[in-house]
C-alpha cells in the first residue's frame, strides 16, 4: 500500500492510513473570514482521544476517535466536492504521495518532490522505490 500524507488545516501532516472516516461539519466558531454557511472537511482518526483516565472517560463519554480539520470552505457544496475528491484519491493511490488543499482543489504531489519545505520528512523517507 502506498504511504500517503494529508496536510491538515493547521499545517501538520496525518498519515492517511490512520484516517477511518472523512466528512463535513458545520463550523462552530467562525473566524473573521468565514461566512454564515462555512463548513469544515474533517478526518476521524483511528487514534482515541480522552484524558487517559479510563473510569473518567468511560463515565463522561469523552473517549472517541480523534477529529482533525483538513480544510474550511464557504459552503457545504464545496466541502462535499472536496470530500469526494479526497476519497477518490485515497482509494486509488498506488504511489507514495503528499495531499494538500489549495483554495478549492485537492493537490497530490509525489513523495519524492522536495519542493515544499514543510513536507513530512521533506519527502526523503517516503518514496524508497
Amino acid at each position: 500500500m502506498a504511504q500517503l500524507w494529508v496536510k491538515t488545516h493547521g499545517g501538520d501532516w496525518l498519515r492517511a492510513d490512520q484516517i477511518i472516516e472523512i466528512g463535513t461539519e458545520t463550523v462552530r466558531e467562525r473566524g473573521p473570514h468565514d461566512g454564515a454557511g462555512a463548513v469544515e472537511v474533517v478526518a476521524r482518526l483511528a487514534v482515541a482521544t480522552g484524558s487517559g483516565q479510563w473510569d473518567y472517560d468511560r463515565g463522561s463519554g469523552t473517549v472517541g476517535p480523534s477529529i482533525r480539520v483538513l480544510g474550511r470552505y464557504p459552503s457545504g457544496e464545496t466541502a462535499e466536492r472536496i470530500v469526494d475528491q479526497l476519497v477518490l484519491i485515497l482509494l486509488s493511490a498506488n504511489k507514495n504521495a503528499q495531499i494538500t488543499f489549495e483554495d478549492e482543489e485537492v493537490r497530490v504531489r509525489p513523495a519524492h518532490d522536495r519542493t515544499d519545505h514543510d513536507a513530512p520528512f521533506n519527502g526523503r523517507a517516503l518514496d524508497t522505490a
